[in-house]
């Protein structure tokens, strides 16, 4: 079985597709809310994140750090966590995404599907552009990310997912992809597209895919 994406490699997937996004889109801000080293990935050694901000301990600079070309990356796992732990918490937490999502045309967020509720919290809707789930290699992982899909789309008006598979290898992620596009398609009209190098498997034979839009490998 060839390896499928590594951490590293989902990271280097997910700062490629922000490139992307950036240059065809217009300013950007990735908000990195599952731990995924993403401004490692592009290079950036962070000292901070969104809770050192929140704390007092940096200004917001520090942690909402350029990353090229339009294109910003903000470390928030850990307040977004504390949002979701104490709603005390939550008003500071908008209001700080409020003010560094401002410059950006679009917003993309990558986030655990246990954390997808925190979506609600993202400022501006209308520039929350897309969504990034790391699968977790659990029993239940299908069905956590079909879960987080449905929460998501009842926030917001994403209806495009892209996964990522660490650790996983490209036939288990393509399987488990496969499965999970379908019924996304069938029952969410969701279309869920891989962040890296992992094809879904060709439906079996005589058994079309559900749907009408094709569920294929993002750059």
């Amino acid at each position: 079985m060839q390896p499928g994406l590594r951490p590293a490699r989902a990271a280097e997937a997910l700062a490629q597709r922000a490139r992307a996004m950036a240059s065809t889109g217009g300013p950007t801000l990735l908000v990195d809310a599952a731990r995924m080293q993403v401004a490692l990935a592009l290079g950036l050694r962070l000292r901070y994140d969104l809770q050192h901000v929140l704390d007092g301990d940096c200004d917001p600079e520090a942690a909402c750090v350029a990353a090229g070309d339009g294109l910003w990356v903000l470390p928030a796992a850990r307040a977004v966590e504390a949002a979701l732990a104490d709603p005390r918490h939550a008003p500071r937490v908008v209001a700080a995404l409020d003010a560094l999502a401002r410059p950006a045309r679009q917003v993309v967020v990558v986030l655990p599907a246990a954390r997808a509720a925190w979506i609600a919290l993202v400022p501006g809707l209308a520039a929350l552009r897309e969504a990034c789930i790391p699968v977790e290699g659990r029993q239940d992982a299908a069905a956590a990310i079909l879960t987080a899909v449905r929460q998501v789309m009842s926030e917001s008006e994403i209806d495009t997912f892209r996964l990522l598979f660490p650790g996983m290898g490209e036939a288990a992620a393509g399987r488990l992809l496969s499965g999970m596009a379908a019924i996304a398609q069938r029952h969410f009209g969701a279309t869920l597209l891989a962040a890296g190098d992992v094809a879904p498997a060709p439906p079996a034979p005589g058994i079309p895919r559900p749907g009408q839009r094709s569920v294929e490998s993002g750059s």
